[in-house]
């Protein structure tokens, strides 16, 4: 029986030690995970995309034709649709320029030098009274006037020709003083330029 006990108390201690020894020998628990690495660093933004070029600069205006050009493109019905050259008017049954005219004729000289290539058919006109003969007689003397005050002015008579129109082609059929003044006159009509 002693030896019975001695083997119990044996193996009870020895059962002890090993509880003792395997608590004592607790494996540690595992390691935490090592910590998740930083999210990466933001990256930064991208750059904005660059701005759209600039429109490019719109073409610069056409420049201005100058007069030469201007001139050099009108049609003759333009040109004489234009009117630049002014009538010279007459008093009732005369030929005779008169002091208003001489003005307007300079201006047509002035005119008519600027451009030398430019020929014109200078036309008598008169008021409806009058006989229709008297009136192309008439009408062809202050065509011939209006001529003859130009080459004095200095324009070469070979650009010019005349014509009598009398009382064919009225600027104002009204049988009045005022409408007969505006049917008396020297008109200018482009030929050629």
């Amino acid at each position: 029986m002693k030896l019975r006990s001695s083997v119990l108390l044996t193996a009870v201690a020895l059962l002890i030690v090993l509880t003792v020894t395997a608590c004592g020998r607790r494996t540690p628990p595992p390691a935490p995970p090592p910590p998740a690495p930083p999210p990466p660093a933001a990256a930064p933004a991208p750059p904005p995309p660059p701005p759209p070029p600039p429109p490019p600069a719109p073409a610069p205006p056409p420049r201005p034709l100058t007069e030469d050009e201007i001139f050099a493109r009108m049609t003759l019905d333009e040109l004489n649709a234009k009117m630049p050259l002014g009538d010279a008017f007459f008093d009732y049954d005369m030929s005779t320029i008169r002091d208003d005219a001489r003005g307007v004729l300079q201006r047509n000289a002035e005119y008519l030098k600027r451009w030398p290539s430019t020929r014109v058919s200078v036309e008598g006109h008169a008021d409806s009274r009058g006989t229709n003969e008297y009136n192309l007689a008439l009408g062809e003397r202050r065509a011939a006037a209006v001529r003859e005050y130009l080459i004095s002015l200095g324009i070469d008579g070979g650009r010019m020709v005349t014509i009598s129109r009398g009382e064919e082609t009225p600027q104002c059929t009204e049988e009045n003083e005022t409408c007969w003044q505006r049917n008396r006159r020297g008109h200018f009509v482009f030929t050629a330029k």
